[in-house]
């Protein structure tokens, strides 16, 4: 049976903070997800990849997607990212394409 993958948008915070060795990225919205990087950019990058597995996992296995996640029908051309400043930390609004099967 052909099964079709589609992109479904999502929109998540992602906070970034500076550790001892590099820097700490996690999604307050999305249980147990922390990464890493050396860089800022590389954690960032980390996040958005662990993000949109984590996601995936959840469409998978019919889990109901967390409170604070948003989700748009059309993923965006790109990753719009809303820097704020919060404490020391980073603060992103990324929007994520998170390819599934429908």
């Amino acid at each position: 049976m052909f099964r079709h993958r589609r992109m479904i948008g999502f929109r998540v915070d992602v906070s970034i903070e500076p550790d001892e060795v590099g820097f700490h990225a996690y999604c307050p919205a999305l249980k147990g997800l922390h990464t890493s990087g050396d860089t800022e950019e590389e954690a960032l990058q980390n996040v958005r990849d662990a993000a949109i597995a984590y996601l995936r996992a959840s469409i998978k296995h019919g889990d109901d997607i967390p409170i604070g996640v948003t989700m748009h029908e059309e993923p965006d051309d790109g990753v719009h990212i809303v820097p704020r400043e919060d404490l020391g930390r980073h603060t992103h609004t990324e929007s994520l394409a998170v390819p599934c099967t429908i």
